[in-house]
């Protein structure tokens, strides 16, 4: 998609799509389907290797609840992924996308200038309008990395990229100089702008890479007095699903993306979440396992879109507690156990091992005795034979990437 004809005729499209009756949507997702998966066992080494091994030709592939027949894809299937590069596309020609290594294993993904399109910039921009963006705002991108602010960026989309790893101070006054009329980033991140009671004055907030706790949402939301809208995405793939002002789910882009929820090895309404790009030639990936968790929900938005809800449940696998006994425990179970507790700036539950809890506060003028008792009462509750001990700390340090993670365990 060079031409600029090109580019029009997909964003109106893609426009256009969001309000197709979920029957249309729906036999348009499965055309896609078929059409990346007959692509991937031609065109890329990984998957006509991993396709032929289990013995399953696309062909055999009629209906949605054959796809469970089709073998997943890892993470650690992406250490290598110049296998998974389809024929006629040179890796030095194509857009990469290198995910932080939060997890312990940094990955990179490759696009064609047509996904690229698609996924980094169209959906994006639909979700965005959906919400109220308007094309004269200025939008604050404070995100995980320095970004070169060109042409098309700094005065066409009117984006100006805000590295959040960097010190708090040295982002402040370029931030109100700046005067952005939208907020994209950590939730982490804008929590400590309210702490440090910057002088924004925002329209919109949209989160995403991070839980966003009924907490913090409230506390950004009151302060900057602005709606905000999580996303749900990954590296990988971009963005999946989005949060529309009706706020009764994610939408799932599902007309560029397919998206299972399994269970015990089936597919159901609720589990572990694969998900199928259906735009990137380049480099397809087939029920790629995202590390995250989240349901299917079954009713329809009141906006009228046909794009499904979901909700993620925010649970990547490598922050599931593992109790004494075997039994796991979700993140999003324990964050939703405490998140009405006053007294708290920032917290973060840390399982040093599988019968020992550590939960990281940083109080605020409300955190007494019975706080501490309660938070220790909820978890310990949640957590059978294990203790819980809470300790007060000045601060709650931030990945590389930025980003803070709520939940984090080091038993594996």
């Amino acid at each position: 998609m060079t031409s600029l004809t090109g580019f029009i005729t997909r964003a109106g499209r893609i426009q256009r799509d969001q309000w197709l009756p979920r029957e249309r949507m729906e036999n348009l997702q499965w055309q896609r389907f078929r059409l990346i998966l007959t692509h991937a066992y031609h065109n890329s080494p990984f998957y006509h290797k991993r396709l032929k091994a289990a013995g399953i030709h696309p062909v055999e592939i009629r209906n949605r609840e054959d796809i469970g027949c089709l073998p997943v894809t890892h993470r650690e299937d992406l250490r290598n992924p110049t296998e998974m590069i389809a024929s006629g596309f040179a890796s030095s020609y194509l857009k990469r996308s290198t995910t932080s290594g939060s997890t312990g294993e940094r990955t990179t993904t490759y696009f064609d200038s047509s996904a690229w399109l698609t996924g980094k910039h169209l959906l994006k921009y639909r979700a965005r309008l959906a919400c109220g963006l308007r094309p004269w705002d200025r939008v604050a991108l404070c995100t995980e990395a320095d970004h070169h602010h060109n042409f098309i960026k700094s005065l066409l989309l009117r984006h100006r990229s805000f590295c959040a790893p960097h010190p708090l101070e040295t982002l402040i006054k370029p931030l109100e100089d700046y005067h952005p009329s939208v907020l994209y980033g950590f939730p982490s991140f804008f929590s400590l702008l309210v702490d440090s009671k910057v002088n924004l004055l925002p329209r919109l907030i949209f989160t995403s890479s991070e839980i966003v706790d009924i907490k913090t949402r409230r506390k950004i939301e009151n302060y900057f007095g602005s709606p905000v809208y999580d996303v749900y995405g990954s590296t990988e793939l971009k963005e999946i699903a989005w949060e529309c002002p009706r706020r009764e789910g994610y939408h799932i882009n599902s007309d560029w993306f397919f998206v299972e929820f399994l269970e015990g090895g089936r597919s159901g309404q609720q589990g572990e979440i694969l998900v199928t790009s259906l735009y990137n030639y380049a480099m397809p990936l087939i029920r790629y396992a995202v590390g995250d968790t989240g349901r299917l929900l079954n009713h329809n938005c009141s906006c009228g879109r046909g794009l499904p809800l979901m909700e993620p449940l925010h649970g990547r696998s490598v922050d599931y507690f593992t109790l004494p006994d075997g039994a796991l425990v979700s993140p999003y179970t324990m964050t939703c156990a405490i998140e009405n507790l006053e007294g708290m700036k920032q917290y973060q539950i840390h399982q040093i091992r599988t019968d020992t809890v550590w939960v990281n506060v940083i109080p605020d003028a409300m955190f007494n005795d019975d706080v501490r008792s309660r938070l220790k009462s909820i978890l310990e509750d949640l957590l059978p034979r294990v203790s819980v001990q809470v300790k007060i700390v000045s601060s709650i340090p931030a990945e590389e990437s930025g980003k803070v993670r709520i939940v984090i365990t080091d038993v594996h």
